[in-house]
């Protein structure tokens, strides 16, 4: 009798693993859904829900941390890359999830990679802006109309941001023979402002950081609707 009481018990707690696996799969795969739509991906996100036990979280409704994450994704027609979220003090009643969907993210940190490429429509023509070493360069061969003449320049850029804008300063300017000295001209030209791609969920962006892959930016959120009607 024992014997088959620990082989009962067994069996009932493998269900409840299984079960417990299964459920948070189906969760996992509904906010993956959801954030595909939202972020304009090719795939659906991968998406973990955190935490040893799935099904104690689904009964109270409440999720202490949800991470997502993508390869790319496509916001007002630019291509972002390696996106990352994570949603902390998640609000999902179980009640509203069997008719309704509603995910309400206490807090929604994340962060992307806008690619260099992306500035590059802001640049004159002829400038495009790569990475040395890992750090951002704007190069190439600069036109001046005024002399009617033409000489390789080349500076490092320095990112800065305010709200959804901006700003790339060069630094460190040099410039390729020339009969005149443009470089001050050059530093001028070479400077300019740039929106940022439309964040999704109403993140606001706290941060920017240039990376050897790109400008990396942060952005956060409280209060965020991740499914159901009000989802932006």
């Amino acid at each position: 009798m024992r014997k088959f009481l620990v082989i009962l018990l067994v069996l009932l707690a493998a269900l409840v693993v299984v079960a417990d696996i299964a459920a948070r799969g189906f969760a996992q795969n509904m906010i993956a859904s959801r954030v595909a739509e939202q972020f304009q991906t090719n795939e659906e996100p991968e998406v973990s829900i955190e935490g040893w036990a799935f099904l104690p979280q689904a009964i109270s409704g409440t999720y202490s941390e949800i991470n997502i994450t993508a390869a790319s994704a496509t916001m007002d027609g630019i291509t972002v890359e390696q996106i990352d979220v994570t949603a902390s003090d998640v609000d999902a009643p179980p009640a509203d999830l069997i008719d309704q969907p509603s995910v309400v993210a206490g807090q929604l940190d994340g962060s992307l990679t806008v690619p260099y490429s992306y500035f590059n429509a802001y640049l004159p023509e002829g400038i495009t802006i790569t990475t040395e070493g890992g750090e951002p360069r704007i190069t190439g061969e600069l036109a001046f109309p005024e002399f009617g003449i033409s000489t390789s320049v080349s500076a490092a850029g320095e990112f800065a941001v305010d709200g959804d804008t901006v700003t790339v300063t060069p630094v460190d300017v040099q410039v390729g023979d020339a009969p005149v000295d443009v470089s001050g001209m050059a530093a001028g030209m070479l400077t300019f402002s740039a929106q940022t791609p439309q964040m999704p969920f109403g993140l606001t962006i706290t941060d920017i950081e240039a990376t050897a892959s790109g400008v990396r930016v942060s952005a956060s959120a409280q209060d965020v609707p991740i499914m159901g009607s009000e989802a932006a």
